[in-house]
C-alpha cells in the first residue's frame, strides 16, 4: 500500500527551517495539541494503562532541567560547553537535550554497550569534562572514568524533579534558523562494528533533516511519511541517534507520538503487554525482537495487528518476514547511519513476497549505485550536487546529513553493499558490506553478508557469520535460538542451507558441511548497540576452532 498524497504539509505548519527548540516552545503554547510521548502508569503493571504526556509538560520540563544546568555546570567562558550524560532508559535524555539547546550547550551521549575504553577515548575526543549520571549509575560511571580524573562527575536530580507540574520560569531558545541552525548541539557515536566507535556532532539543521524532508515536494512515501500522525513504539533507547531522532524529530515535527514500554530491558513478553495495553499503528524494531515476537502466537498477533512495521540494524529473518508480510499492509526496513542520518530511501508499490527486502532511492537527493562486485553488487554513494557547497559560497539547507557532518566532501562511498532488482530497476536490497569481504589464501573471496541470509532462515539459527579470513577454505559459525543447545543441534540439518550458499558461489569457494561450527552457550556471539552482529569480534571469539579445522 503507498499514499497517494503526500500527508505534507500538515495542517497550519511551514515545514522546513525550523529549529526543535523553538517549535517545541510553539506547540508548548497549543490546547489539545497532538501528545508528545505516551508512556505506561504503572511500569510494574502495564494493564493499568498508558498516560500522554503534552509538549508543554515537555517544555516545561526543559525549562526546569535548563535552569538545575545552569546551577551546577561549571562556569566557562567557551561557546558551546560540553557535557556528557549517561542513565537509565527514560525521559531524561530528550528533556537533558532540549534544556542543551535553550542554553546553547552540547550533550554528548555515550553509550554504556561500548567498552569503558572507547567512552574514554570520545570524552577526549570531545575534549569533555563533565559527566552527568543519577546516583543509581555512580558505580558505572566511575568504572568508566577511572583513568580519567580530571573529568568532574554530577549526580543528576530524578525524572519527577523535571518533570513536575510547577511551572518552571521560561528559558527561552533565542537564535533564528540562520543564527543557530550550524551550532553543534547533540554528539553521538557510531557502533563500532567496523571499527572503534568514533564521535559525530549534529547540528541544529541535521537534527531538522526529518522537517527538510517534510517540505521536500519530491519524496512522498518514506518511513517519515508513514509516522506523521500516528502513535509509533520503539524499544531504541534515545542515547542513539535512531532512538532521539524518533522521540525529539519526528514528535515535534511531523506530530508522531512517541509509545514508549518500562525503562528496563524489553523481551518480546514485554511488548506484547504494551501492545495490549495501548493503541499503536506502527513500530520500529530490531529484528532479533521482531523474530522473538513471531515465535509466539499472542507476539504475531501484535504485530499483525500494525498499520506499518519499520526493522533497523539487521535484515529481517526471512522466516519472520514470511508471518508478517501477508498481515501487514507495509514493511520496510529502516536504512542509515549515524554519520548520514536516515535515507529517507521511500516505500514502492512492488507487492511480491520479498517487497520487504527492496527500497527506492529515486527520490533520494545526491544517492547513485555505482558497480562494485562481478556478480551486480553496487556501493550506495553520495555525491554533492554543488561542489561549491564545501567553500561555503552556497549554504544549501537541504543538503544531504553527510555532507554537513563532512562539510570539506564532495563525495562519501558507504561502504554498504546493494543488490538492483532484477524487475524493478528503480529498486535496491541492501546485502551487506564492502569489508563484508572474505578474502581467501587463493586469491578469492566472497561477500559473507549476502549469503549469510541463507544460512539464518534455518528455524534454529539465530544468527550465522562466514569467516576464514586468509585461510584456502571459508569457515561457517551459527548461534542458535534461544532455548536449542549446541550439544542437540543437529549440524546436519544445515546442509540444504549451505547448498543454497554454495548453488551462489564459485567452487573454490563453497562451504564445506565439515567446517561448522555451532557458538556454545558459554561464548555468545557479540553484538553492536543497533543490535547487529559485530563480525571480527565473534568471529575472533572462535579463532581457536577456526584454527583446529586447519590442523
Amino acid at each position: 500500500m503507498t499514499i497517494s498524497q503526500s500527508v505534507f504539509p500538515l495542517p497550519g505548519v511551514q515545514h522546513g527551517k525550523r529549529i526543535i527548540a523553538s517549535v517545541i516552545e510553539t506547540r508548548a503554547q497549543k490546547d489539545n495539541d497532538t501528545p508528545w510521548v505516551s508512556l505506561p502508569i504503572n511500569e510494574e503493571n502495564l494493564s493499568l494503562g498508558f498516560k500522554d504526556i503534552s509538549f508543554r509538560s515537555f517544555n516545561n520540563a526543559a525549562n526546569h532541567a535548563a535552569h538545575w544546568l545552569r546551577q551546577n555546570l561549571p562556569e566557562t567562558s567557551e561557546p558551546f560547553q560540553k557535557f556528557a550524560y549517561a542513565g537509565p532508559k527514560d525521559l531524561r535524555y530528550p528533556i537533558l537535550a532540549v534544556a542543551a539547546a535553550k542554553l546553547q550547550k552540547v550533550l554528548i551521549l555515550p553509550s554504556p554497550l561500548v567498552t569503558a575504553e572507547a567512552q574514554r577515548r570520545i570524552l577526549e575526543q570531545q575534549k569533555c569534562t563533565v559527566y552527568l549520571r543519577p546516583s543509581t549509575m555512580t558505580t558505572q560511571v566511575d568504572v568508566i572514568l577511572h583513568d580519567a580524573p580530571h573529568v568532574q562527575t554530577i549526580d543528576i536530580p530524578d525524572l519527577e524533579e523535571f518533570l513536575k507540574d510547577t511551572e518552571a520560569e521560561p528559558v527561552t531558545y533565542s537564535k533564528t534558523w540562520d543564527e543557530g541552525k550550524n551550532d553543534p548541539w547533540l554528539v553521538f557515536h557510531t557502533s563500532g562494528t567496523t571499527g572503534n566507535p568514533k564521535p559525530v556532532t549534529w547540528t541544529h539543521r541535521m537534527m531538522a533533516s526529518i522537517d527538510m524532508m517534510a517540505a521536500s515536494p519530491n519524496i512522498k512515501d518514506s518511513m517519515v511519511h508513514r509516522a506523521a500522525n500516528h502513535r509509533l513504539f520503539t524499544p531504541i533507547p534515545s542515547l542513539h541517534l535512531t532512538g532521539m531522532m524518533l522521540i525529539l524529530a519526528t514528535t515535534t515535527y511531523v506530530n508522531m507520538t512517541a509509545v514508549l514500554g518500562p525503562s528496563t530491558a524489553l523481551t518480546p513478553s514485554i511488548i506484547i503487554s504494551v501492545f495490549q495495553n495501548t493503541h499503536i499503528d506502527g513500530t520500529l524494531l530490531p529484528p532479533a525482537l521482531i523474530d522473538g515476537l513471531c515465535l509466539s502466537d499472542a507476539g504475531l498477533a501484535a504485530l499483525r495487528s500494525l498499520n506499518f512495521l519499520m526493522y533497523a540494524g539487521a535484515p529481517l529473518a526471512a522466516k519472520s518476514a514470511a508471518l508478517l508480510t501477508p498481515y501487514i499492509p507495509v514493511v520496510i526496513n529502516g536504512v542509515g547511519t549515524t554519520e548520514a542520518g536516515g535515507y529517507f530511501a521511500t516505500h514502492h508499490s512492488h507487492r511480491d513476497p520479498d517487497a520487504y527486502l527492496w527500497l527506492s532511492f529515486a527520490q533520494q537527493k545526491g544517492a547513485i549505485f555505482e558497480p562494485r562486485t562481478a556478480d551486480g553488487l553496487h556501493e550506495l554513494v553520495f555525491v554533492r550536487e554543488d561542489s561549491a557547497t564545501t567553500s561555503g559560497e552556497i549554504d544549501t539547507d537541504d543538503e544531504p546529513v553527510i555532507f554537513q557532518t563532512y562539510p570539506h566532501l564532495t563525495r562519501f562511498e558507504t561502504h554498504d553493499l546493494w543488490r538492483p532488482h532484477p524487475v524493478h530497476k528503480d529498486l535496491w536490497q541492501i546485502v551487506g558490506r564492502t569489508d563484508d569481504y572474505v578474502p581467501l589464501s587463493h586469491s578469492d573471496g566472497l561477500h559473507a553478508s549476502s549469503l549469510e541470509p541463507e544460512i539464518t532462515a534455518h528455524a534454529a539459527v539465530k544468527a550465522a557469520l562466514i569467516g576464514g579470513h586468509g585461510l584456502a577454505k571459508p569457515v561457517l559459525v551459527v548461534q542458535l535460538v534461544d532455548g536449542t543447545t549446541a550439544s542437540e543441534f543437529e549440524v546436519e540439518s544445515l546442509r540444504p542451507y549451505v547448498d543454497k550458499v554454495n548453488a551462489r558461489v564459485h567452487e573454490c569457494v563453497r562451504l564445506e558441511m565439515g567446517r561448522v561450527i555451532v557458538a556454545t552457550e558459554e561464548k555468545p556471539f557479540a553484538y553492536t548497540a543497533k543490535q547487529s552482529v559485530a563480525r571480527m569480534q565473534s568471529l575472533e571469539l572462535y579463532e581457536a576452532e577456526i584454527a583446529a579445522l586447519e590442523g
